[in-house]
């Protein structure tokens, strides 16, 4: 395993896996991440299309476990992602940034 520090990656979820997700960028630093999350930068949640974001630590190398998961879910009154909870349905996914 390296010892370069991780990224943080950044995924918008649809409200079912089917309905796909999206990769939409990468941070070298938590604090980053999170304020582009939390104030839907660029509209990552593109009108309502993703009511999730993800941001996932993840380290160099194949297959990186484990991933510590940071989850948002989006609020429609003040257009910004808040924390929350990881969703029971996506409970046994893993991998969302670099699968």
């Amino acid at each position: 395993m390296s010892k370069n520090p991780a990224i943080y990656t950044i995924t918008t979820i649809r409200s079912f896996l089917a309905g796909g997700s999206r990769a939409v960028g990468y941070a070298h630093s938590m604090e980053d991440a999170n304020a582009w999350v939390v104030d839907n930068a660029m509209d990552i949640n593109e009108c309502g299309y993703y009511p999730y974001a993800v941001i996932e630590e993840v380290f160099e190398g194949i297959y990186s476990f484990p991933r510590k998961e940071h989850w948002y879910e989006y609020n429609k009154d003040s257009d910004t992602y808040m924390p929350c909870e990881k969703p029971d349905r996506y409970k046994s996914t893993v991998c969302w940034g670099l699968g």
